[in-house]
């Protein structure tokens, strides 16, 4: 594995810890069925997969900041999008499926 594969790793996982431990500290309804630990591995997976499919379609052009978009690179807006996707899909389709709309988590 090269330096640039084992960075990527790294922060994918960083994020996944990141993305459990807010879940799991600050909503508790993250908490009943591991829906912290679906969101941490979806992240994980999604931050992997997206650097993959930038890698094979050799899109490292798209990590330049927009200073309109509050420096934020379509890199970053695309890994945001797949997290977000690959999130909601496990959680609405499979985990949480019984769940009645009017029960769906909301911000305290």
């Amino acid at each position: 594995m090269n330096q640039d594969a084992l960075i990527y790793v790294v922060g994918a996982l960083l994020a996944a810890v990141i993305v459990a431990a807010v879940l799991y500290w600050r909503y508790p309804w993250s908490r009943p069925r591991g829906r912290y630990g679906t969101a941490a591995i979806a992240t994980f997976v999604a931050w992997i997969l997206w650097r993959v499919v930038l890698q094979l379609s050799n899109g490292d052009n798209l990590d330049v900041d927009n200073p309109f978009l509050l420096g934020l690179s379509a890199q970053d807006v695309g890994s945001g999008i797949l997290a977000f996707l690959l999130t909601a899909v496990p959680l609405g389709l499979v985990s949480e499926r019984d769940e009645p709309p009017t029960t769906s988590p909301r911000p305290p």
